[in-house]
């Protein structure tokens, strides 16, 4: 629980730019995070992520990957993460491979983890990947 409320601080500070992306949404999903409305937080990145919001859709994946703000669900993960990575969002798409090369929430495939990381690779080195780090992970 405390390591989940420091992850949530360091996420916050490091989220300083990310509301840019929300900007103009009515609710803004990052200012309802911050103020402690989780729940209003995920419905409304749900929402985003059903009119192809690929950032949300990261978000939703992070946020079902690691059991932050909701059950944990690696399905889902891989799930959200694949309708990111399809918008063209190459965390997701790292995050994607990773899932299918170790078989978590996806059956395991090096095909498909190695074509995941090949278009993530294409826009930018995956060491320089940073929703996990906007959100405290890495």
């Amino acid at each position: 629980m405390l390591v989940n409320r420091i992850l949530l601080s360091v996420v916050l500070l490091l989220a300083g730019g990310l509301d840019k992306a929300f900007a103009g949404v009515e609710p803004d999903p990052l200012s309802l995070w911050q103020a402690g409305d989780r729940a209003a937080a995920i419905a409304a990145w749900k929402s985003l992520a059903g009119h192809g919001d690929g950032e949300a859709s990261l978000y939703l994946g992070y946020l079902y990957r690691n059991g932050i703000g909701v059950e944990g669900d690696d399905a889902l993960a891989a799930k959200w993460y694949r309708q990111a990575a399809q918008a063209g969002h190459a965390e997701a798409q790292y995050e994607l491979g990773l899932m299918y090369e170790l078989g978590i929430g996806v059956p395991g495939d090096p095909g498909e983890a190695a074509y995941w990381y090949g278009l993530a690779t294409t826009e930018f080195c995956p060491a320089e990947l940073s929703a996990g780090g906007r959100l405290g992970d890495r």
